[in-house]
């Protein structure tokens, strides 16, 4: 029977880890599928900035719009989910790309609204926070694009003391996009003119600048599938271009590519997706491409962490719970059967006895004398009495196992309780016990809803009990409030252990057998009991200690 449940249990927990796997995968799904979706439209509405550099006329403002584009990246279209990398490959080879940089702007001081502009890369060891530097100075060379070989000078103030300034120095090198034979000092480009810069960061966070890493490197392995030959299979949509993996001949793409109809390379995949914003501009060697990446799945994960963490956390409750209930139906099962295992020896040992009398009787009958039949007479139809009475007790038990037996009507329990009082006075002098009948409302009435037939029996019993194991006394009390009629019984004598209070409900179960025995009971009387209480929903319960033993039980007031 252990191997069943086990093998049960295991089976429902299987059963539900398999549903919550499909659930959750479904939501996942269906919330990554959707944020692939989003990001995707997103990408595309970002890359159409592109198509600015692409109406360009010449190399100056090729480098120009380049970092224009890179600066409303930076500043409007970033979004920490989506990684970036930008790339314009230039007619003499040269690569302009993404990164963080230094914007300095030179404003003519007579209100003429003259700027000009000059860039130049920075790596990770320029440290700032804030965009906008206000106190700086440049010592070094520039051309009609960047700012190389010198130094940069900026001072901020300090945290601690606002009065004081601290000054940070970053070293400015190379360029190879710069015209070197066209550079001068920035002083001389300054002239009188009033220089600010401002600081551009292309990646806020450590997981912005993975993704940007990422995006770049999406962006080469597409390429290198182009140079070898892997044509993107080409489709449709509002006049823009998308392909998708297949082969075809180098010569028709490098066509495609330099006409400027190859527009978007597109992946759409829960791990990872990417758009590629491709444009010619002015010559067959001139490309400008725009790279987005990102991971739908990671990003439902990461957005809805969360709810997996709550759904996890019920998981384990859940299979708790089915494990604590299949460990508790084993018990009860166990003690089902335990129970059935005394049950059929009680029927046996209670039928054994008359049974066996009987037999003797009918046995030997025809040798018994004419003036001795009556008393045996009298005798074997006591026992049979007493079988009759064990199997109506029975049959009586299995009848109280469903509500539809119970029929509730107005019952006056005091009332009752008298006439099986003055049913019982007879047995009660002849134990010389010592009965009395309690109310708390003196001439009051004490109506509840109950079965009258059902409700008799259990009140008879429990007297009976009282009566039949009192040694001096008894007190049958009725006490009532607005809602609720308690019936108490309480008699003196010897107690019943706990260990047995916990059984003295169960069918034939007897907490003194010999004494039981004696006295001709058949365990079933409280166990009937509960069952008409258990009908009625009624509370119920027994307290012994201090050589006194009370059994009640409380019912609802008829109002």
């Amino acid at each position: 029977m252990k191997k069943d449940y086990i093998r049960l249990t295991a089976i429902i927990t299987s059963l539900i880890l398999l549903a919550f796997v499909i659930i959750e995968g479904l939501y996942t799904y269906v919330t990554a599928t959707k944020i692939m979706n989003e990001k995707m439209a997103l990408a595309e509405n970002h890359a159409l900035k592109l198509s600015s550099i692409a109406r360009v006329d010449n190399t100056d403002n090729i480098i120009h719009m380049a970092y224009y584009e890179f600066k409303l990246q930076s500043q409007y279209c970033r979004n920490d989910d989506i990684g970036f990398y930008g790339m314009i490959k230039l007619d003499d080879g040269k690569v302009v790309e993404s990164g963080d940089f230094v914007e300095v702007m030179s404003v003519s001081k007579d209100n003429s609204n003259k700027f000009d502009y000059r860039y130049f890369p920075v790596s990770s060891d320029f440290k700032r926070e804030n965009s906008f530097i206000s106190y700086f100075d440049i010592d070094a060379m520039c051309d009609d694009n960047f700012i190389f070989n010198g130094k940069f000078s900026y001072h901020e103030q300090d945290p601690k003391n606002f009065s004081k300034y601290n000054t940070f120095e970053y070293t400015i090198g190379d360029n190879e996009l710069a015209s070197i034979e066209n550079a001068v000092p920035v002083s001389e480009w300054q002239g009188d003119n009033n220089l600010h810069a401002e600081y551009y960061k292309m990646a806020q966070t450590k997981y912005e600048a993975k993704l940007d890493k990422q995006a770049k490197k999406q962006l080469a392995e597409v390429r290198s599938k182009i140079d070898k030959g892997y044509v993107f299979k080409i489709y449709q949509d509002a006049y823009t271009f998308y392909y998708v993996g297949e082969v075809s001949d180098e010569g028709s793409m490098q066509k495609k590519i330099d006409s400027g109809q190859i527009v978007s390379y597109i992946q759409y995949k829960l791990g990872t997706s990417y758009y590629i914003k491709h444009s010619c501009i002015n010559s067959s060697t001139d490309n400008a491409f725009l790279c987005y990446v990102f991971h739908p799945l990671e990003l439902a994960f990461r957005s809805h962490i969360f709810l997996y963490i709550m759904s996890l956390i019920a998981f384990i409750i859940i299979e708790a719970f089915v494990i604590v209930m299949m460990r508790k139906m084993y018990g009860n099962q166990m003690s089902y059967e335990l129970m059935r295992q005394d049950l059929t020896r009680s029927i046996a040992h209670d039928l054994k006895t008359p049974l066996a009398v009987t037999k003797a009787y009918t046995e030997n009958w025809e040798y018994i004398d004419e003036e001795d039949r009556h008393e045996y007479a009298e005798k074997l139809n006591a026992e049979i009495d007493n079988m009759v009475s064990v199997i109506n007790n029975m049959l009586n038990m299995s009848k109280l196992d469903s509500e539809k037996d119970i029929k509730l009507e107005e019952v006056e329990l005091y009332s009752m309780t008298s006439e099986i009082y003055e049913r019982m006075k007879p047995i009660i002098n002849e134990r010389g016990l010592n009965v009395k009948l309690v109310t708390d409302v003196l001439g009051g009435k004490y109506v509840a809803y109950a079965d009258p037939k059902m409700i008799k029996i259990a009140i008879s019993n429990f007297i009976t009990n009282a009566v039949k194991y009192a040694e001096s006394r008894v007190a049958i009390k009725f006490l009532c409030n607005e809602k609720k009629i308690t019936f108490m019984v309480t008699n003196d004598g010897q107690c019943i252990s706990k260990k047995d209070i916990k059984r003295i409900w169960e069918p034939f179960y007897k907490v003194d057998k010999a004494r039981t025995d004696r006295m001709g009971s058949s365990g079933m009387g409280l166990a009937i009991n509960s069952s008409i209480l258990r009908l009625h929903k009624a509370k119920y319960k027994c307290i012994s200690s201090n050589n006194e033993t009370s059994f009640w039980f409380e019912l609802k007031k008829v109002k």
